[in-house]
C-alpha cells in the first residue's frame, strides 16, 4: 500500500542538504542481511545553528518514487537508526529510499537516492551446500589446501550476476582466474557452530558469454586450525569446505544458477600447508597451472562431496580483513647472507616477494617482534607459534607471499638458498578495514607517537574479532581487553559493526546463567593456574557485555543496538547478583584482578596490589550503572528501577568493607570515583588521596587491565589535571611515555616489557610477552577528551562538551572525530597569557564549553551551534 506523502510546510531550508545515506550494514558489499534495515543520514551546511526537527522518508522500488511509500513526518533530533517505513524486503529484493529533514529553517529538499538489496535471508534460499575433498579430513596437522573448482557455460552475455559464498575454513575464491574481491580470510571467526557468516558480491564484470570457471581455494582458518597455547585442532570441524550460489541474469531474461554440489572436482596445488599461527608452506612446483581458469582439464582431480547446510547463515555486515597499507621496509644483510628486514614499526601482516632461483630451491622468510642482545629474531616469546613462511620456487621469478596466516612483526629474516634473488621486499599490513575516524595531535612529539601506538595496536588486533596480541599461539577475543579499550576503538575507528558483530556471538556463547566466557568466540582455555574456585567469568572481563555495547551506544547512538544486547548484558549482572555475598560483595570466587599491575609478580600477573574482590565488587556496580541506563533508555522502568538500586546498594557494600583500602592504590581511588562508589561527600579526598599517591609515586602509572582507562579521568574529573599530565608525560618505568622512549610503536602488554637497561626479561615474565597489546591505549580517550577537549554528552555526538584542560608541558593540541553528524573537532594553543580555542560542531548539533581553570573568556560563551567558533581565553592569575 502505498503511503501518500504530506505536504511540506512552505518554509524551506535551501542551505542545508542531506547526504550520507546509509544502513546499519557496513559490510560495503552489494547487499544487506536486514530485512528491515535501519536507516541513517546526515547533513550538509556552510549555514551556522543548523538544527535537525523532523524527517519524512519514502521507499520505492525505482528511482521514480512514484509509488514511494512514506513514513510520514516524524518529529526526532536524531541522524541516525530510524525505522524501515516500508514491508521488509524478501531475499534478492531491490528498494530505493530517500530521505528530507526538518531543520529549523524548514524542510530541505530530497536527497539523493540510496539503493538497498537483500540478501539470502532463509536458508529455503540456498540450493548449495558445501562441499570438500574426501582425503581430506581428520588432518592432524596442517597439510596441503584443497583447491575446488566448477566450469558452467553461459549462453548469453550476463547483465546481473550475485554470488553468495563462504566456508568452513577460510576461502579465495575467484571467476575465470580473477579474485572476486580483495577480502582476506573470510568469513572471518565467529561462533561458527551457531552463526556462520557469508557474503555477497556483484560479480557481473567478472563473467562472459561461453565458458567460465568458479574456483576456490579453502584453507584450514580458525575452523580446524590451530587455536590457543595448547594449539588445539579441529576445533569446529575436522574437514575445510566451501559453500557459494552464483545467481545470474542473462540479456536474454534468463537464468543461470551454479552452485556447490558433487558436480564439483577439487585437488591440491603449491600450498602445502597454511596455518594462522605456523605460517604458509608453498612449493610453486605443485602449482597445478590454469586450474582457476575454463579449459582446465581437472578429470584427474577427485569428485567433490557435500555436506549439510550450515546454522546460522547470515551476511556479513562489518568490513572485511583486507591489506590496508603496503611498506617498503629497511634491509640489511647479516653474515651469512641472511636478510634482515626492518617494517619501521610492529604491525599485522606479512612480507611479499619478488624472487628468483633455480627449481628446488627455497626462501624462508621468519618474524618477530622484536630482537635479542645478539641483534638477531627474539622468537622464544612467540610460544608454540613458528610464525614462518617457507617458499620452493619452480625455477622463474615469482611473487612470493603467504594464504591464510598472518603475523605479529617489525622485523623478519629472509634465508634463500644459494642462486636465490631477493629482487624485492614489501610489507603489506592486514587488517579488518574500519575506517578511520578520530585523530589527535598536540606539541609534544612524544605523546604524538604514542598516540600513533594506540592507533596501531587497535589497527593489528582488530582482525576477524578483537583479538588480544597478534603474534604468538593466542590471538583471542578476550574479554577484558576490549572492555577496557571499547570507548577508545569507538572514537579512533568505525567499530560499530565490527563490535556488534562480536557482541553477537559473545549472547551466543553466554553460559545459561549469564556467565561471559573469557574469550569470545570460546575455546577451550584449560584450568585456570589458582586455587580458588572460579565462577566461569570473571569481573572486568564479563563487564564486556555491559560496557562494549554502552561504549558503541555512547559513540553511535544506535538505540536499536543496545536493544539487540540488552538480554546479554541483563543476564551478565543478575549471574554476578548470584554470586555476591551475604554482605552485598563479590568475595568468593577466583578473579584476574587488575592484570598486570606493575607491581604483581612477574610470574603472577593476576596478584595485583589492589584487592581483587574490591575491584570485582566495584565492577558489578559499575556493570549495574550502566544497565540501569540501558534500561531507562529503551524505556524499561522497573529494569532502570532495580539496577540503579543495585549499583546503589553494591557500591555501599564495597565502600563499607574497603573504603580505607580503596583509597591506598591508584586503581582503588580511580575505580571509587568513575564507578560511584565513593560517596559524594568524599570524592574530593578520595581524589586528593589519588593524586598524592601519583606524586609519591614519581608520576608513575601504578595501574594494570582493569585501572588504567580510569586513572587519568579520575584525576581530571576532581580538578587533579596537573597529577593526570604528570602520570602521562612521565618517561620512567612504568609509564606510557617509557614505553615511546624505549622504541614502542606499538602499545605493550607489559609496561616493563623492555628494562630500563634496554634487555627482554624472558626468565621472569616468561613468555607471556607481546608487544602489541592495546589494553593499556585506553589512554587515548583522555587524550580526545580532555587534552584536546572533545566530548560527547549524548549519544552519538549529538550534543557535546568542549572541554579542553591544558597542561603539562603542552602548548598545544587539536582533535577531531567523524561523528554520525559529521567531524566534530576542537583545537587550542597557548601563546604567552592567551589561550585560543577553535571549535567545528557538525549541523545537527550543539555543544557547551566548559573553559578549563585559571582561563576566563574575553566573551561569555553560552551554547554552541553548528558552525565554527573562535574563543580567546585569558590566564586568571
Amino acid at each position: 500500500m502505498t503511503t501518500p506523502s504530506f505536504e511540506p510546510l512552505r518554509t524551506t531550508d535551501a542551505t542545508t542538504t542531506v547526504t550520507g545515506l546509509c544502513t546499519a550494514d557496513d559490510s560495503g558489499l552489494v547487499a544487506t542481511p536486514y530485512p528491515a534495515p535501519r536507516l541513517s543520514w546526515s547533513l550538509t551546511s556552510d549555514r551556522p545553528g543548523v538544527l535537525h526537527h523532523a524527517y519524512e522518508i519514502q521507499v520505492s522500488a525505482d528511482r521514480s518514487f512514484a509509488d514511494a511509500v512514506s513514513s510520514g513526518e516524524i518529529e526526532s533530533d536524531v541522524v541516525v537508526d530510524h525505522l524501515w517505513p516500508a514491508a521488509p524486503l524478501r531475499s534478492r529484493e531491490v528498494r530505493h529510499w530517500r530521505v528530507r529533514v526538518r531543520t529549523d529553517l524548514g524542510w530541505t529538499g530530497w536527497s539523493e537516492p540510496a539503493r538497498v538489496e537483500a540478501a539470502l535471508l532463509d536458508d529455503t534460499d540456498w540450493t548449495a551446500r558445501p562441499v570438500h575433498l574426501l582425503t581430506d579430513p581428520g588432518r592432524s596437522s596442517p597439510g596441503p589446501v584443497p583447491l575446488l573448482r566448477r566450469e558452467f557455460e553461459l549462453p548469453a552475455e550476463p547483465v546481473s550476476a550475485r554470488l553468495y559464498v563462504t566456508a568452513l575454513g577460510v576461502h579465495r575464491t575467484a571467476i575465470n582466474g580473477r579474485p572476486v574481491a580483495d577480502d582476506l580470510l573470510e568469513p572471518g571467526w565467529t561462533s561458527y557452530s551457531n552463526r556462520l557468516l557469508y557474503a555477497t558480491y556483484d560479480v557481473t564484470g567478472l563473467l562472459t558469454p561461453g565458458q567460465n570457471a568458479l574456483s576456490a581455494a579453502v584453507g584450514d582458518g580458525w575452523y580446524r586450525g590451530h587455536l590457543t597455547w595448547h594449539k588445539n585442532r579441529n576445533v569446529y570441524g575436522d574437514t575445510s569446505a566451501l559453500l557459494a550460489q552464483l545467481e545470474v541474469t542473462l540479456a536474454d531474461g534468463s537464468t543461470v544458477t551454479v552452485v556447490t554440489d558433487d558436480q564439483w572436482r577439487g585437488g591440491y596445488g603449491d600450498l602445502r600447508a597454511a596455518d594462522l599461527y605456523d605460517g604458509c608452506e608453498r612449493d610453486l612446483r605443485q602449482e597445478p597451472h590454469g586450474w582457476r581458469l575454463p579449459g582446465f582439464d581437472d578429470h584427474g582431480w577427485e569428485q567433490a562431496a557435500t555436506l549439510p547446510l550450515p546454522a546460522g547463515l547470515t551476511q556479513r555486515s562489518h568490513p572485511p580483513v583486507r591489506v590496508v597499507q603496503v611498506i617498503r621496509p629497511e634491509q640489511h644483510t647479516l653474515p651469512g647472507g641472511t636478510i634482515a628486514v626492518d617494517a619501521g614499526e610492529n604491525i599485522t601482516g606479512w612480507l611479499r616477494l619478488r624472487a628468483g632461483g633455480p627449481p628446488g630451491s627455497t626462501v624462508t622468510v621468519r618474524h618477530a617482534e622484536v630482537l635479542d642482545g645478539d641483534g638477531r629474531l627474539l622468537t622464544s616469546i612467540l610460544r608454540g607459534a613458528r610464525a614462518t613462511d617457507q617458499y620452493t620456487l619452480a625455477g622463474d621469478t615469482a611473487e612470493l607471499e603467504p594464504e591464510f596466516t598472518f603475523h605479529g612483526f617489525r622485523y623478519a629474516e629472509i634465508e634463500a638458498s644459494p642462486g636465490v634473488t631477493i629482487e624485492q621486499v614489501e610489507v603489506a599490513v592486514v587488517a579488518s578495514d574500519l575506517h578511520r575516524i578520530g585523530e589527535f595531535h598536540c606539541s609534544d612529539t612524544r605523546v604524538n607517537q604514542l598516540y600513533a601506538n594506540v592507533v596501531r595496536s587497535q589497527r593489528g588486533n582488530f582482525l576477524a574479532v578483537p583479538t588480544d596480541c597478534p603474534q604468538r599461539d593466542e590471538r583471542l577475543g578476550w574479554t577484558g581487553d576490549i572492555m577496557a579499550f571499547a570507548p577508545t576503538a569507538c572514537a579512533t575507528f568505525d567499530s560499530r559493526s565490527f563490535l556488534d558483530s562480536w557482541l553477537t556471538d559473545l549472547a551466543i556463547e553466554q553460559r545459561p546463567d549469564g556467565a561471559v566466557p573469557l574469550v569470545i568466540p570460546d575455546v577451550d582455555l584449560g584450568e585456570l593456574p589458582t586455587d580458588l574456585p572460579f565462577a566461569g567469568s570473571a569481573a572486568g572481563w564479563g563487564d564486556a557485555a555491559t560496557v562494549v555495547p554502552a561504549a558503541l551506544f555512547d559513540a553511535y547512538g544506535h538505540r536499536n543496538l543496545l536493544a539487540r544486547h540488552y538480554a546479554a548484558m541483563r543476564a551478565w549482572v543478575e549471574f554476578t547478583v548470584a554470586h555476591l555475598d551475604e554482605d552485598g560483595t563479590w568475595t568468593a570466587n577466583a578473579q584476574l584482578g587488575d592484570w598486570l599491575d606493575p607491581s604483581a609478580p612477574p610470574e603472577d600477573p593476576a596478584r595485583a596490589t589492589t584487592d581483587s574482590a574490591y575491584v570485582a565488587t566495584a565492577f558489578v556496580a559499575h556493570s549495574a550503572r550502566l544497565l540501569a541506563d540501558t534500561a531507562r533508555e529503551l524505556g524499561h522502568a522497573d529494569g532502570a528501577e532495580r539496577y540503579a538500586a543495585l549499583h546503589r546498594r553494591t557500591a555501599e557494600a564495597a565502600w563499607r568493607k574497603w573504603g580505607h583500602h580503596a583509597r591506598t592504590t591508584q586503581t582503588g581511588c580511580a575505580l571509587a570515583l568513575q564507578f560511584g562508589i565513593a560517596p559524594d561527600a568524599e570524592r574530593a579526598a578520595v581524589g586528593d588521596a589519588l593524586a598524592a599517591l601519583v606524586r609519591a609515586n614519581g608520576g608513575r602509572i601504578a595501574t594494570g587491565f582493569l585501572g588504567t582507562p580510569f586513572v587519568l579521568p579520575a584525576l581530571t574529573t576532581t580538578g587533579h589535571t596537573a597529577e593526570a599530565y604528570q602520570l602521562l608525560l612521565n618517561t620512567e618505568c612504568p609509564g606510557w611515555l617509557y614505553q615511546v622512549a624505549r622504541g614502542a610503536t606499538t602499545m605493550w602488554e607489559r609496561w616493563d616489557a623492555i628494562r630500563p637497561d634496554g634487555t627482554i626479561d624472558t626468565e621472569k615474565a616468561g613468555t607471556m610477552l607481546s608487544f602489541n597489546h592495546y589494553a593499556y591505549g585506553a589512554v587515548a580517550t583522555w587524550l580526545y577528551q580532555s587534552v584536546a577537549g572533545l566530548r560527547p554528552t549524548a549519544p552519538g555526538y549529538r550534543t557535546l562538551e568542549i572541554a579542553p584542560r591544558p597542561g603539562g608541558t603542552l602548548t598545544s593540541a587539536r582533535a577531531s572525530i567523524a561523528t554520525p553528524y559529521g567531524t566534530a573537532s576542537v583545537a587550542w594553543s597557548i601563546s604567552g597569557t592567551a589561550l585560543t580555542v577553535d571549535v567545528t560542531l557538525p549541523p545537527g548539533t550543539t555543544g557547551r564549553f566548559s573553559a578549563p581553570e585559571a582561563w576566563c573568556c574575553t566573551s561569555e560563551v553560552g551554547r554552541l551551534g553548528s558552525g565554527d567558533h573562535h574563543l580567546l581565553l585569558h590566564s586568571g592569575s
